[in-house]
């Protein structure tokens, strides 16, 4: 099978995007998280380096960097009308996408609501801040915004603490604290800035002509390269993309 350059479900993506996305509710915030088995002992700590570039109805995870290793994938959600959602995996390196529909979200069990939504977009979702407890006098300023802090338990008994700036609807740092091990996500870059003294960092987002320059396949077609050497050869990249280990025997 010979992959489509443009794929119906990328052909709607391209649609909604360009039907607006407002500049007043582009973000785009460089984090780096860090995992560490307690106790934590540094030199053995976990690091990923990534974007979170999120505009209206779209967000765009890239990570960057895994463990100082170049890790060029992202994944590009975008809400649509009537409550559904789609996604594309993009291999920065080979110039692939993987488009995926509502349809096949649901049946990978890729549960997406509003929560799950507000946990891609601001990595803390508000019902998870409301269960926490604002800890008086102890905002701040990060980048130009008041950064307000929170600490309590979410989950099943997980300790967290969140710097969060309300302005953006975004943390400035989280930590999260397990029985085994500690994770922590602190902002390392912010567009825009209210104020900053450090370096703009242009933010690495997939603009709408290279997507569609990328060679585009639908996850639903995907069962039909398992005999194709050669697409297989890119698809064995693609380690993160949901399902695919469905089609690699």
């Amino acid at each position: 099978m010979k992959l489509k350059q443009t794929a119906s479900s990328f052909a709607l993506l391209m649609t909604m995007i360009s039907a607006g996305a407002s500049a007043e509710e582009a973000v785009n915030a460089r984090y780096e998280t860090v995992q560490c088995a307690s106790p934590c002992q540094t030199e053995a700590a976990k690091h990923l380096q990534w974007w979170l570039m999120r505009d209206q109805d779209e967000v765009e995870i890239r990570n960057l960097y895994q463990n100082g290793e170049p890790a060029h994938h992202s994944s590009l959600w975008q809400k649509k009308p009537g409550g559904q959602f789609s996604y594309v995996y993009l291999m920065h390196d080979e110039r692939r996408a993987i488009d995926y529909a509502d349809v096949d979200l649901k049946l990978l069990a890729i549960k997406m609501d509003e929560a799950a939504w507000q946990l891609k977009t601001q990595l803390v979702t508000d019902s998870e801040l409301a269960s926490l407890q604002k800890v008086a006098g102890e905002a701040g300023k990060q980048y130009g915004y008041v950064v307000e802090k929170y600490t309590g338990i979410l989950g099943n008994g997980i300790q967290s603490q969140v710097w969060w700036i309300p302005a953006l609807k975004l943390p400035y740092k989280v930590e999260y604290t397990y029985p085994q091990h500690t994770v922590s996500i602190q902002l390392q870059a912010l567009q825009p800035a209210a104020k900053s003294d450090r370096p703009v960092e242009v933010a690495p987002k997939t603009s709408l002509t290279a997507l569609s320059q990328y060679q585009h396949v639908d996850y639903a077609d995907l069962g039909d390269m398992e005999h194709n050497p050669s697409e297989m050869q890119w698809l064995a990249k693609a380690h993160d993309a949901p399902g695919l280990q469905t089609h690699h025997h």
